[in-house]
């Protein structure tokens, strides 16, 4: 929300427990529709902002009116691990540059 990135967040009871901390490409079907959306998803710490941990999701170049009640996800390949930034700005740096990744891996 500081970064102007919206995300959905994910329960952490949700997550299996063998995850690894990183970055991700994934899908995810919101239950409420049919689509099929793509996704960077952050699991981990969230050092940049001295924040608990997390599990969100972006939905690239997608919209929804209102947060879905159950989504699944899909995680599809690895894209980093979580890193420390000097400030807000940089860590926004990063992720348009794994939601380009994300794009590139999973467009086709």
């Amino acid at each position: 929300k500081e970064l102007g990135i919206p995300t959905i967040n994910v329960n952490m009871a949700a997550v299996p427990e063998e995850m690894d901390d990183g970055i991700y490409a994934c899908l995810v079907k919101v239950c409420d529709d049919d689509n099929i959306y793509i996704g960077v998803m952050h699991y981990g710490d969230r050092p940049v902002f001295n924040d608990t941990r997390a599990c969100e999701i972006h939905l690239l170049d997608s919209y929804l009116e209102s947060l879905p009640k159950e989504i699944t996800i899909t995680v599809m390949q690895y894209l980093r691990e979580v890193q420390n930034f000097k400030g807000p700005e940089e860590l926004k740096n990063q992720i348009e540059q794994d939601i380009e990744a994300c794009r590139m891996i999973l467009s086709d």
